[in-house]
């Protein structure tokens, strides 16, 4: 055990002096996961768009067209100003507005006397939401004219015929017919023929935020990269001659692997422990989280290591060990939820994710950090990981021993 103790001094005392290493394995996942978090994180602010009216007809049609846009929850959402074309077609343009739309001179009229005239609607391209609700509002107020026109089109004629010369008995005439009409059209949309209920949801549980879910995918970047790099110190020790001194003394292999792993931890624990924390900072974690939390990642960075170290000494060179395992490495990465959360993956890519070591790794971690209670992770899954890190180091320790400590 002392052997044990001697090793873990000596490579902590080595890969302090490689600090720059270490800088790296941190700054690559703490710089993605920021500009990711940026991205994710919103003030949660409703949309709201500008809606120019270029009212050429100012006449009472036009401006109810005009209001239409602005009532009830709509208001909310668009706010209409009144501008001319030329101003108009500048500021939508430019990206200042979300839609221009043009009502000609004559639209009152030609409404009236049912004749065709075009209505503008230019929306801003840079946009999607919002020019998408005001082309759906100008449709609806279209259709609702049209069908207005073929409802009581007669009688706006009738109506138009009387002004200046109407009499009590053509007023009453004109009211009884559409009276009439509203009394045939009545029982058709009154009832509605489709009922809506509204049906307020069971209360639910506060979801966590989708920037907080990305966070144990990030520092599992952090323990990958820093697992992966630990483990290509086996080669290190080799070229220095350390390993080929130890195989000729019997016992001390077992020890020397120990010991470079309880160093493994160590670096895994600060650089992810880092990580932890600022996300922890960020994201507002409860603090009692937190030990559960680094005590997960830095056994299961000890597990990494052991397999990652496994898998270069299978190779002849260092360069070949490497390339293999930097290939290995981005996958993993990707399927284990560094760069989408396995949250909101597709169900048979998540399910496939969570079987890969980081990826059991982060789904449990995730869970620890987001749900209620102490210790979240399950003791079988605490299980699978320190038999993970021990056949891990024991594969090492026969690697050492059959032929990787002699070449």
């Amino acid at each position: 055990m002392s052997f044990a103790l001697t090793s873990f001094k000596k490579d902590l005392s080595r890969w302090r002096q490689d600090l720059l290493q270490t800088a790296i394995w941190l700054a690559i996942p703490l710089t993605i996961g920021g500009l990711i978090t940026m991205l994710m994180s919103g003030d949660g602010a409703q949309p709201h768009g500008v809606l120019l009216v270029a009212d050429q007809d100012e006449s009472f049609l036009s401006e109810l067209i005009a209001g239409a846009y602005s009532a009830g929850d709509l208001g909310e959402l668009i706010s209409v100003e009144k501008t001319t074309v030329e101003e108009g077609t500048t500021r939508v343009n430019a990206g200042e507005a979300s839609g221009l739309l043009i009502i000609p001179e004559g639209f009152g009229d030609a409404f009236l006397d049912a004749e065709a005239i075009t209505l503008t609607l230019r929306t801003n391209p840079s946009q999607t939401i919002l020019p998408g609700i005001i082309t759906d509002v100008t449709e609806i107020v279209l259709d609702a004219g049209f069908y207005a026109q073929a409802l009581f089109g007669d009688d706006i004629d009738s109506i138009q015929k009387l002004v200046g010369e109407s009499s009590d008995a053509a007023v009453a005439a004109i009211a009884v017919a559409i009276q009439n009409k509203i009394e045939i059209v009545a029982p058709r949309l009154f009832p509605p023929v489709i009922n809506v209920a509204i049906v307020e949801p069971p209360p639910s549980e506060p979801r966590p935020s989708f920037a907080l879910l990305y966070l144990p995918g990030i520092v599992l970047m952090a323990v990958m990269f820093s697992s992966n790099g630990l483990a290509s110190d086996f080669w290190v020790e080799r070229d220095r001659g350390t390993l080929r001194r130890l195989v000729f003394s019997p016992g001390q292999l077992g020890s020397f692997v120990i010991g470079k792993a309880l160093a493994a931890a160590v670096v895994i624990a600060i650089i992810g422990g880092l990580t932890l924390v600022l996300g922890f900072l960020y994201h507002g974690v409860s603090w009692t989280k937190f030990p559960s939390s680094l005590v997960w990642i830095a056994l299961s960075g000890v597990a990494l290591f052991a397999w990652f170290a496994a898998l270069q000494m299978l190779f002849s060179n260092q360069n070949t060990a490497s390339v293999i395992s930097s290939l290995l490495l981005f996958p993993l990465l990707m399927a284990g939820g560094s760069f989408f959360p396995l949250a909101v993956m597709p169900g048979w890519i998540a399910a496939i994710g969570r079987l890969s070591p980081n990826g059991f790794v982060a789904d449990r971690l995730t869970s620890e950090i987001t749900e209620v209670g102490a210790w979240i992770i399950d003791a079988s899954s605490w299980l699978i990981v320190a038999a993970a890190a021990a056949s891990g180091l024991a594969i090492c320790a026969w690697r050492l021993r059959t032929g990787f400590a002699r070449a």
